[in-house]
């Protein structure tokens, strides 16, 4: 044996004691490695990671189409797998927080319509362009492609939301514009607002697929109003909402579920006092919806309630903080009922009473 060089004894571990840890150049678990990483991004382009992008285009479509309309448009640039399915995603354009400045309001809605294909799955805009030289721009909305088999129609020329209505607001409803009943065969859903219906297109109107109408601030007859509702054999809930020309509403409809009214408390033409339901076999929620204000549907302050026939008819009522009463007559028994909602976060108290 050399001198100076060092013996290398190896010795026994004993039963009970444990191996020395590795040496710190020892390669790293694969578990502890992948822990020590960020968490992978989704796949930027469709990969492996990206669950959402492996669906089908027609699934991505409908997700596309349920969102607000700005960020169903900004899915464009997500990855190049999403890049054309906004355009070939039924459009839902709406207009509530597209643009802060309402003066830039049209150019954006136009601007929309012209880069969509279409089909057009729900379309909410303030059409005030019910008059002067706006008109033009209105009727060119509802004829854009974009729009074609629309499903969901909402217009409102007086937006109490957006900050309208202009000072040039007219003093009287303006007619609907033709081009807004080109969708009667396809549409859902229809709320029409401040505007005026003549007789020669309301009772003209037929919606096969229509669920739920709503008229808010629309000056219409009492029979152009009998001829709409005739209209719509799949109704399924009714609003009527400060709506006027019309004194008695007659309900006669075997698909409607659900009525809700609200009326003006005074205005020069005919006021909304009373409701007849003739034949409503699956009618089970009447409300009346007010607020605290005081806004009754006639001078005595009770709105004329007759059932006829209404068998299912679970729900009967005023909706606001407070109180209302309505005259109600059941097959020729009259009856006064006073109710009272009592309305919180999270419960709803009604307390009924019956005076004969």
């Amino acid at each position: 044996m050399e001198a100076g060089r060092p013996r290398s004894r190896k010795r026994k571990l004993g039963a009970n004691e444990a191996p020395a840890p590795a040496a710190a150049t020892e390669k790293p678990s694969p578990k502890s490695a992948v822990e020590d990483q960020d968490p992978p991004l989704a796949g930027a382009d469709g990969g492996a990671n990206d669950r959402i992008s492996q669906l089908p285009d027609g699934v991505l479509g409908d997700v596309i189409s349920l969102l607000p309309t700005k960020d169903g448009a900004r899915t464009q640039i997500l990855a190049s797998r999403w890049r054309h399915l906004w355009r070939s995603a039924p459009l839902n354009l709406d207009h509530h927080r597209l643009c802060r400045d309402r003066k830039d309001l049209d150019a954006v809605v136009s601007r929309i319509l012209s880069a969509h294909p279409g089909p057009g799955r729900r379309f909410c805009a303030p059409v005030y362009h019910l008059f002067g030289d706006r008109a033009e721009t209105a009727d060119a909305w509802l004829w854009s492609p974009a729009l074609d088999n629309l499903y969901e129609l909402e217009l409102c020329s007086f937006d109490y939301r957006f900050g309208l209505p202009y000072p040039s607001y007219p003093s009287e409803p303006q007619p609907t514009p033709a081009a807004a009943f080109r969708f009667s065969e396809t549409l859902c859903v229809a709320i029409i607002g401040d505007c005026h219906l003549p007789d020669s297109t309301a009772q003209g109107l037929h919606f096969p697929k229509l669920k739920k109408l709503g008229l808010e601030r629309v000056s219409i007859s009492e029979s152009s109003l009998h001829s709409m509702m005739a209209g719509c054999p799949a109704l399924e809930c009714l609003l009527i909402q400060h709506s006027f020309g019309f004194r008695c509403i007659r309900i006669n409809s075997i698909s409607l579920t659900s009525i809700g009214v609200k009326a003006l408390a005074r205005h020069k033409g005919h006021l909304f006092e009373e409701l007849i339901i003739e034949n409503a076999p699956c009618l089970e929620r009447f409300l009346q919806l007010s607020s605290s204000r005081g806004l009754h549907v006639s001078s005595s302050g009770s709105l004329h309630v007759s059932v006829i026939f209404a068998p299912k008819l679970k729900i009967l009522g005023c909706l606001f903080s407070g109180g209302c009463s309505a005259t109600l007559t059941f097959d020729l028994t009259v009856i006064k009922v006073v109710v009272t909602f009592i309305l919180s976060f999270t419960c709803l108290v009604v307390c009924i009473s019956i005076c004969r």
